[in-house]
């Protein structure tokens, strides 16, 4: 700490404006963006399946870091250096380090919901409300349980070196078990689970081509799987500098200069920005839940989204559907998701009982004619039948 006042003078006036003018974007992008998601979510019951409260959780806890963190960071770019003491830079540095770790392990569940949500269409291992609830808290738990023990002595939080912002004690050297231990249970852990997750999806999704049987429900998920890989690619290029920075500084015995360290830092810090773009751009449901909200009209091709394809492959499970038919029936009732996306669902899950279920897949060959209830050709979400 007392190297912090020739580390405060090495950053020249035009760094800190630079700076706070990315914090400032940042901030804003940031804030506007997730409680725009937020927002929508909650005005619209139609989004809330299980896969969507994950993000829901993901969304609020980014909204939290532009809020509750993002002023704080301003504040000190601007003034050139952290100003609020040091009861205010453990608790920011606290929950900045707690709403982090909880968003990589959101990102981590996600991605292993959609390795199960390929890999086993109809398995009752996949996300029900109930269980995305439990997920929901067991993120929290695991979250504070890597990032409390500063609090009391392993570690602690400091002001980082540029001095506009706090986390733990990267640069003294004391407490270097407890850097390897957020390293593996913040960062090692979930990337191990997010790398076997996405490979072991490729690998099924590649067999079920190969064997030409992946239908169409597959292909919608497969949609949302990259959403969540491009949710993840873009999470892991803002924290990866930053995290390989702190391992030199804590093990390679590197000095960085202040306004170098900045540069990781911010990238970091923009991390709250992308993925409520990527839930806009990617998503059918967001889109299309945002049209309703301006009152803009939704074609059916936009309507049957990949939420309808998850929530009509659980109520299948769950036996909710009210008229099942028969495997010779081309006949579909009126239901919501699509008649035809379910009239299909639930002749695979027919055909899936008296079959080989690793060779299972919806094969969408129903379509939509101009007669009601009758499946014939046309599109769900934005993959054509």
């Amino acid at each position: 700490m007392n190297e912090e006042p020739l580390q405060h003078q090495s950053i020249s006036d035009a760094t800190y404006l630079g700076a706070a003018t990315v914090l400032s974007l940042i901030g804003i992008v940031g804030c506007l963006f997730n409680a725009c998601v937020i927002f929508i979510m909650l005005r619209d019951p139609r989004l809330w399946t299980p896969q969507n409260m994950i993000i829901f959780n993901l969304a609020s806890s980014d909204f939290a870091v532009s809020v509750l963190g993002n002023p704080v960071t301003l504040a000190a770019a601007i003034t050139k250096g952290w100003i609020f003491g040091e009861t205010i830079c453990v608790i920011y540095g606290f929950f900045m380090a707690l709403l982090g770790i909880a968003s990589i392990t959101t990102l981590t569940v996600l991605a292993y919901d959609r390795y199960l949500m390929i890999r086993y269409p109809f398995s009752s291992k996949r996300l029900t409300k109930e269980t995305a609830l439990y997920a929901v808290g067991g993120i929290w738990i695991y979250a504070f349980a890597v990032t409390v023990p500063p609090l009391f002595g392993w570690n602690r939080y400091v002001n980082e070196s540029a001095d506009i912002s706090c986390s733990i004690d990267w640069e003294s050297g004391e407490h270097s078990n407890y850097v390897i231990y957020i390293f593996v249970f913040g960062l090692f852990i979930p990337l191990t689970v997010i790398i076997y997750s996405y490979v072991n999806l490729v690998i099924t999704v590649r067999k079920r081509a190969a064997e030409k049987i992946i239908g169409q429900a597959t292909k919608a998920e497969c949609r949302v799987a990259i959403m969540v890989a491009v949710m993840i690619l873009a999470f892991l290029t803002a924290w990866i500098p930053y995290s390989v920075l702190s391992l030199l500084v804590a093990f390679g015995g590197i000095q960085i200069s202040p306004a170098v360290s900045l540069i990781p830092a911010l990238c970091a810090k923009s991390s709250i920005c992308w993925n409520p773009i990527i839930y806009i751009g990617l998503n059918t449901q967001f889109r299309s839940a945002w049209k309703r909200f301006l009152n803009i009209p939704v074609t059916f091709s936009e309507g049957s989204v990949d939420g309808d394809i998850t929530t009509g492959v659980s109520k299948l499970m769950a036996g909710q559907q009210d008229t099942m038919h028969s495997a010779n029936s081309a006949i579909c009732s009126d239901a919501d998701p699509p008649p035809g996306l379910m009239c299909c669902l639930a002749q695979d899950e027919h055909h899936r009982r008296d079959t080989d279920p690793e060779k299972y897949g919806c094969k969408m060959e129903m379509m939509f004619n101009n007669s009601p209830g009758v499946c014939t050709k046309s599109e769900i979400g934005d993959v054509s039948l």
